[in-house]
């Protein structure tokens, strides 16, 4: 049915509108208690000798969910009930900003790969804050001890030598809810951030 049937439909659609369609179908269905114990049941792993416990935290599975799925903290309570034993939602800015103009994710099907270049396109630091607030028991419910990362990225309209005030007003509005911080230094699409690679902007 997905080969002959359903992927030959989604793929005639631009692939931002399906991501952003097929999780939203995704969380929705997980709302019910049978479908989601049914997924649970389906993936969640039980087999202790996968357990991993590092930095003073315990994954039940060694398989987590890298950042750039979830970038606005939207569907962790959803993934989670995946079988990740960790979802990194984000790169989360400190301010909302737009991102790149669409279309900035594009197929490669004869590769089974995906460009994306998004450019940090997020919600801010507060409204991601204020979402997880209002859905802190859902997610732990939706969970079931799913380790919570959260990537923070820099606003593209702060200057370079403000990017350590940008982070930690993010890590300050988020702490609450986070398992652990990533700090994005790395992006391509956001000019100069490569630049705190350095090692005294990454003191600072």
């Amino acid at each position: 049915m997905w080969e002959w049937l359903l992927r030959p439909i989604l793929f005639r659609l631009p692939a931002e509108s399906v991501h952003h369609g097929s999780m939203t179908l995704h969380a929705g269905l997980c709302r019910l208690p049978l479908v989601r114990r049914g997924w649970r049941w389906w993936t969640v792993p039980v087999d202790p000798r996968l357990r991993v416990q590092k930095m003073g935290l315990t994954f039940h599975s060694p398989v987590g969910l890298a950042a750039g799925f979830d970038k606005q903290a939207h569907w962790f309570e959803s993934l989670g009930a995946l079988g990740f034993g960790s979802i990194e939602t984000g790169s989360i800015t400190g301010e909302a900003q737009p991102g790149n103009p669409r279309p900035r994710l594009f197929r490669l099907p004869q590769d089974q790969a995906i460009i994306n270049r998004m450019g940090f396109n997020s919600s801010g630091a507060d409204a991601a804050a204020g979402w997880l607030s209002a859905h802190r028991r859902q997610v732990l419910d939706f969970c079931n001890g799913c380790v919570l990362g959260i990537n923070l990225g820099k606003t593209k309209t702060v200057p370079l030598d403000q990017a350590a005030d940008d982070y930690g007003y993010s890590m300050e509005r988020l702490f609450p809810f986070a398992d652990y911080f990533a700090i994005n230094v790395s992006s391509p699409n956001t000019a100069g951030l490569r630049d705190l690679q350095q090692r005294e902007t990454l003191d600072a």
